[in-house]
């Protein structure tokens, strides 16, 4: 688990499909005032284009047209870069690494949106290991790694200050979704503790059960890889849970209970083939509150189906 300095690199063995994917993801929130949101971008060198952008959010609006900002541009053309933490996009975002493993500049000044972040880490990587094949299609290397999002972010004159706890991921490998069923990719981190799950729903993809298919416990300064797992939906929202219980298992034999409480989120449809309702969640972990997300996949037919009232949560 800490010998990943690949992991900030451009991905190795790059084949010649059109679909292959180095993506970087950082997560950012301001959780007194429920905003929560994201800096997201993905290379897709064998079509030289690049995906991606800043995205902000709040109670206040769940769509990309409502939502407190949004600019993850599609079709931008892949530009020179020195490498996936070395870059600037056409729609201004730019990002440095500082330090491999461990810091990371992140900047963008656009359409009266300014983000001026640093992202430091606060825990090792962890390589997302699955036997699952849909997941397995998604990336053929991915690692998250906690750590702790600091800076400004300015909206139309209104500054923000950010000092939260962070997750990012990066991962590269041939991404297609279509074999990706529904599920739940969530984490928390509170000082000195977090953990981190990714969980396939069981059945049709509208029950209360989901299987954890990996992710991590890291707790008293050790890290381990999940060993088991399952999430169950207390309550649903209108397009997804709103209140989860999640039970797991380190291989070290650890066990984890953790009740997480999910706020209504974005509904973010950057992938076309798939829906992910992406939520600020607050998690109790014994007794102690890890802040966190929740982000709630499923293929886009049966999302509209929830949407339209035709078929029903839980």
């Amino acid at each position: 688990m800490t010998d990943l300095l690949k992991a900030d690199f451009f991905g190795e063995g790059r084949t010649t499909s059109p679909y292959w994917n180095e993506s970087v993801w950082f997560s950012v929130s301001i959780p007194e005032r429920r905003i929560h949101g994201m800096i997201q971008y993905y290379f897709r060198p064998n079509m030289g284009m690049l995906n991606g952008g800043p995205v902000l959010w709040d109670r206040s609006g769940q769509f990309q047209w409502n939502c407190l900002y949004y600019n993850w541009s599609h079709l931008q053309a892949m530009p020179q870069v020195n490498g996936k933490f070395d870059m600037q996009a056409r729609n201004s975002l730019t990002v440095k690494m500082l330090e491999p493993l461990q810091r990371y500049s992140i900047q963008y000044d656009k359409e009266h949106f300014e983000l001026d972040l640093i992202w430091e880490a606060g825990g090792p990587c962890h390589e997302l290991v699955t036997g699952d094949p849909g997941q397995k299609a998604t990336a053929g290397f991915h690692i998250e790694q906690p750590g702790r999002m600091k800076g400004t972010i300015r909206r139309h004159g209104e500054e923000f200050k950010v000092d939260c706890f962070s997750m990012r991921d990066t991962s590269y490998g041939a991404r297609e979704y279509e074999s990706l069923a529904s599920g739940g990719y969530f984490w928390g981190i509170a000082e000195g503790s977090s953990f981190h799950a990714l969980c396939m729903t069981t059945g049709d993809g509208l029950g209360v059960e989901a299987n954890c298919i990996g992710g991590y416990i890291m707790k008293d300064g050790e890290m381990a890889s999940m060993a088991s797992g399952k999430r169950t939906v207390l309550e649903f929202g209108q397009f997804g849970p709103s209140k989860v219980l999640f039970e797991g298992t380190d291989k070290l034999g650890r066990s984890m209970r953790a009740t997480g409480t999910i706020d209504p989120g974005l509904v973010f449809t950057g992938y076309t083939d798939h829906t992910v309702v992406w939520s600020l969640a607050e998690w109790d972990w014994d007794g102690v509150t890890h802040w966190g997300d929740n982000q709630e996949f499923k293929p886009g037919d049966p999302f509209r189906e929830i949407a339209r009232g035709e078929l029903k949560l839980g």
